[in-house]
């Protein structure tokens, strides 16, 4: 592009290819420094030419109401499964009585919060009467629905809404006014001039009473800090976007309202997690808020504007669902997720992004879920009016079904400290699932004092689950029980745990590796122990894909007990012999054994009570759970736990396994037997990364060798040396290596590859050897040793070897 220029005046063109150099480099800066002022005016600046003064705006556009009317009246009445759905399109024209305005109740007792919700409840279901009618009324053009819907809406405007409603009860205020807004966009039309001045006013009025709330809360340049206060608000940034978008044309505040709804979107949304797609206050209110936000984020969407959703928050965030909820009643992390279940909401949800990314891994993952349509008209899910504009478009542009088990298998989100390890994702019957939290968020808002804990459900049940109920917010069961480490499975110090409602209670994913067969984390949770503990660290171990092996590293200032915590929803089986715990549910079952401390250094024992208990009046929903101890019968400062978690199926005896201590000079070691597989399984301790015991000798943190019949399978974790059998690997810088090994063949599968040297002894020459350049391998026979040269692109070897060598892994 400077070529003619240098040829005309060479000077000139100098001049002003550094002057667009500077100003390449000056732009990011000086869009970095503006106000947010000034970038919600320059956002207005692009939507106002392109959003037209026409009604239906939101989720509902003019163009696609003849569409939706041949669909909703004639096609979905005519399937099976959706008939009940499309007469939901069409509400009764019986003139119900209008509800009388609720009072506003604060909760925070058991008999204010049930007030509290009657109230809420009253103005989710006003609102959502009159956005139906007003559904009814783009259907059919009948004037008796227009009426209807008008007669609704004045109520609504009717009812005194004022800055002490929002206050005192935030969730009545803001779920009559999101159906509403709704309801005055699609039946504008319907409006007479005068009614629409006296809906518009109304909503203008407690508009801008929640732009006052949360705006100051939430700044478009700096990073929102996650606070216990704001989950509320952020949930609310959505309805103050919808409300702009409806009123567009009506107030000269609502682009400014659109504008800088969008705007904090696309700057510095989520609070709770980030790029992976993580939400830290756990899936409950992932699925929640999310129905609200995506349902401005896809209004925009409509409108030409998508550049929110191609962010890699919302391109990844439907996988934290396909990795974290389990296609049955299962336990997870974060408030409310004691048992969480898939909703028709939640598959309604992930088969949105599916059809906005064209993912039929996304959208496979959505059917598995339920079959069911959401029907209802709730605020904290999608609605059946979501429902019926989701099939419309979704009949539009159909994905094939797909294999989840083709996936990756473990997923970290480094957002939040999460990971997910599963044997075969999707599959209710089959799948084996651990999630495992320790995280940069600490245990602020919904998030709980957790950090280094475990879930399992397995076999379609949930084994290992994180305890504790929500009565209602805060309760003293809540507050004193679900929240604390004494409800997860995790470590207690002299009975002590982790700080609750805190930030800076954080725990930090050390180290995450996986192969195809394995994954390997380590958590670090000393912060959140806040001084209690000088070390916290939790090492687990995914074996084959089929059992967990774990060491808990927990150190103290001074002398103390320690508790190592195991929850399950039935009563399980203790075994003091054995330090052996079994949880039973159904076909399902968990095996844990504490190899270290020994049987006799630890006292088992188990409750079904929890302090405070479930507040009276809620047992019935909120049965006892099932709380395991084993804690360490002396004192010290240090004190290593090293565990088996072994689910399977009752029923199957290829499942069952034999489970006995290697007893070892370095680290800690267990064997695991089953009919068709013979394990050994080693764990060093992170300051030491050594294995010594009789027979093998390891320089690394973990080591698993399995013999398949013929096969032998070899999985290392930061790994410099291993000796066992008549083989012996040497590595100039630690690797994550996955091999399988015949009499002759070696396949070898590097994690995070690096550059290093890596050498073979006791090895005949290989026939072949691919993976890489042949300049860059060479075999001394003498020494019997092969040399090969790895660089970060090296992902993985593969050798033949001569028919009958001389290979043994006995040790």
């Amino acid at each position: 592009m400077f070529a003619p220029c240098f040829r005309r005046n060479p000077s000139a063109c100098i001049h002003r290819y550094f002057l667009a150099l500077l100003l390449s480099l000056l732009l990011p800066t000086i869009a970095s420094a503006m106000t947010d002022k000034e970038i919600v005016s320059a956002r207005v600046a692009t939507l106002t030419p392109a959003l037209k003064n026409e009604h239906p705006r939101l989720l509902l556009r003019p163009t696609d109401v003849p569409g939706l009317r041949e669909f909703l009246l004639k096609t979905l009445p005519a399937q099976t499964d959706a008939a009940a759905l499309a007469k939901l399109a069409l509400p009764p024209l019986d003139n119900k009585p209008l509800p009388v305005q609720p009072v506003a109740v604060a909760n925070g007792t058991q008999a204010s919060t049930l007030a509290w919700h009657d109230g809420y409840t009253i103005a989710n279901d006003t609102g959502n009467w009159a956005w139906r009618y007003a559904l009814a009324w783009q259907l059919t053009g009948d004037e008796r629905y227009g009426r209807e819907a008008a007669r609704w809406l004045l109520h609504l405007a009717s009812w005194k809404i004022d800055a002490e409603v929002l206050r005192t009860n935030d969730e009545l205020f803001i779920q009559h006014l999101r159906p509403m807004i709704f309801a005055y966009d699609w039946a504008w039309s319907a409006l007479t001039a005068e009614e629409r001045v006296t809906v518009s006013k109304a909503l203008v009025a407690r508009l801008e009473l929640l732009a006052g709330h949360i705006q100051p809360k939430f700044s478009l340049t700096q990073p929102t800090p996650p606070d216990n206060a704001l989950s509320h608000p952020m949930r609310f940034i959505s309805t103050l976007g919808l409300g702009g978008l409806a009123l567009y044309h009506d107030t000269p505040a609502a682009p400014g309202w659109v504008a800088w709804s969008y705007e904090y979107y696309l700057r510095e949304f989520p609070v709770w997690g980030g790029d992976a797609g993580g939400w830290s206050e756990g899936l409950n209110y992932w699925a929640s808020g999310m129905t609200q936000h995506l349902r401005f984020l896809e209004a925009m969407k409509l409108q030409g504007f998508d550049e929110v959703l191609q962010r890699p928050f919302f391109r990844n965030t439907p996988w934290f669902a396909v990795y974290n909820l389990m296609p049955y009643p299962a336990s997870s992390f974060g408030d409310l997720n004691n048992i969480t279940s898939p909703t028709p909401s939640t598959a309604l949800m992930i088969g949105k992004f599916a059809q906005w990314q064209q993912d039929p891994y996304l959208m496979s993952f959505a059917r598995s879920l339920t079959a069911k349509h959401h029907m209802t008209f709730g605020y904290y899910d999608y609605s059946a009016v979501d429902t019926m504009l989701d099939l419309f478009r979704r009949q539009q542009s159909g994905l094939p079904d797909a294999d989840l088990t083709q996936l990756p298998q473990t997923r970290y989100f480094d957002d939040i400290g999460w990971v997910a390890m599963h044997s075969r994702l999707g599959s209710k019957d089959n799948d084996i699932m651990l999630g495992f939290k320790s995280s940069p968020f600490g245990s602020a808002s919904h998030g709980f004092a957790d950090q280094n804990s475990f879930v399992i459900n397995a076999f379609g049940e949930a084994l290992a689950v994180s305890s504790g109920y929500r009565e209602w917010y805060d309760s003293p069961h809540h507050a004193g029980w679900t929240r604390t480490t004494a409800a997860k499975n995790a470590i207690l110090i002299n009975g002590e745990g982790q700080t609750t409602k805190s930030a800076g209670a954080t725990g930090r994913i050390s180290r995450f590796v996986q192969g195809e067969r394995f994954t390997f984390t380590t958590g670090d949770a000393k912060q959140a122990y806040a001084g209690r503990a000088t070390q916290a660290l939790r090492h687990l171990f995914f074996v084959d894909r089929r059992y967990f092996v774990m060491l808990d590293e927990v150190a103290a200032p001074a002398e103390a007990r320690f508790e190592w915590l195991l929850h399950a929803r039935d009563k399980m089986t203790l075994d003091a012999a054995s330090n052996g715990i079994v949880v039973a549910r159904n076909n399902a079952r968990l095996e844990v054994m504490l190899l270290s401390p020994a049987p006799g250094q630890l006292t088992l024992r188990q409750t079904d009570a929890s302090d405070p208990p479930v507040a009276s009046g809620y047992e019935k929903n909120m049965p006892n759970e099932w709380h395991a101890t084993a804690e360490t019968l002396t004192k010290s400062k240090a004190q290593d736990f090293f565990s088996v978690l072994y689910p399977h199926r009752a029923d199957d005896a290829s499942d069952d396994a034999k489970l006995r201590p290697i007893k070892t000079r370095s680290g800690f070691g267990v064997g695991v037997k089953t009919r068709d597989s013979d394990d050994r399984v080693f764990i060093a301790r992170e300051d030491d990364m050594r294995i010594r015991a009789d027979g093998i000798d390891v320089d690394g943190l973990a080591a698993a060798i399995s013999t398949h019949g013929e096969e032998t399978r070899l999985t290392l974790v930061a790994n410099r040396h291993i000796h066992f059998g008549t083989i012996e690997f040497d590595s100039t810088a630690p690797l994550d290596i996955e091999a399988t090994v015949t009499s002759t063949t070696v396949n070898m599968q590097f994690g995070s590859p690096k550059t290093a040297q890596l050498t073979i002894r006791q090895l005949f020459k290989p026939r072949t050897l691919t993976g890489v350049r042949k300049q860059d391998w060479a075999y001394d026979a003498d020494s019997q040793e092969l040399t090969i040269q790895l660089t970060p692109q090296t992902t993985g070897l593969h050798l033949t070897l001569p028919k009958s060598p001389n290979i043994s892994f006995e040790f």
